[in-house]
């Protein structure tokens, strides 16, 4: 799903960049980053955190999204850096050929992709044996999922346990998990690991 008008100044907001970016930092202290590693950004909008690992890490770098307003803004704030490429693609549906990355990252995304689970196959098959995939997001208390489900059809609607249902089946490993209570929903950040 493409964000809206406002969603989409809050996103590319520079203090926003930064707060993923810090995030991001933090949850690479889970993953053994080597030279010569492929990652991909999943839900990438303006490409700060893609445009900062292929800068810093120098590792070769993809960033997806839906909306080709966002693909654009990335690749004009991408400068000149030769390892790193942003593709108009649907998270449930990637144009990557199978075990091509070594990090997948998904930042806020699922819960706008009601086939959230699609997607997260998608992110499995492109990920390599032993590769990572780094995933902050919302998640839903049982209560409020219930309620939630009414609208799913539009929102991705993700419980603790759907994820832990998806890791154990499709042989992840949880190396780093979190999760901050809040009201409504819930934010969740994990660094798994593909066996």
């Amino acid at each position: 799903m493409k964000l809206g008008r406002i969603e989409k100044w809050f996103m590319n907001r520079s203090h926003h960049a930064e707060q993923t970016i810090n995030r991001t930092e933090r949850l690479l202290h889970f993953v053994s980053i080597e030279g010569k590693q492929d990652f991909l950004e999943v839900g990438c909008g303006s490409g700060a955190v893609s445009n900062h690992i292929a800068e810093k890490y120098s590792l070769n770098g993809a960033g997806t999204d839906i909306d080709p307003d966002q693909i654009r803004l990335a690749q004009r704030r991408s400068g000149n850096l030769a390892n790193i490429r942003f593709v108009e693609a649907d998270a449930a549906n990637l144009p990557f050929e199978d075990n091509g990355f070594d990090i997948v990252l998904s930042f806020g995304v699922m819960h706008h992709i009601s086939n959230w689970l699609d997607a997260l196959r998608e992110i499995s098959r492109v990920l390599r044996s032993g590769g990572y995939l780094i995933y902050w997001d919302l998640v839903y208390p049982k209560w409020t999922a219930k309620i939630a489900r009414l609208f799913e059809d539009k929102y991705g609607v993700t419980t603790i346990q759907d994820l832990d249902t998806f890791i154990a089946a499709n042989n992840f490993s949880t190396i780093h998990s979190s999760l901050s209570k809040l009201v409504i929903f819930d934010h969740y950040e994990a660094v798994y690991q593909k066996s």
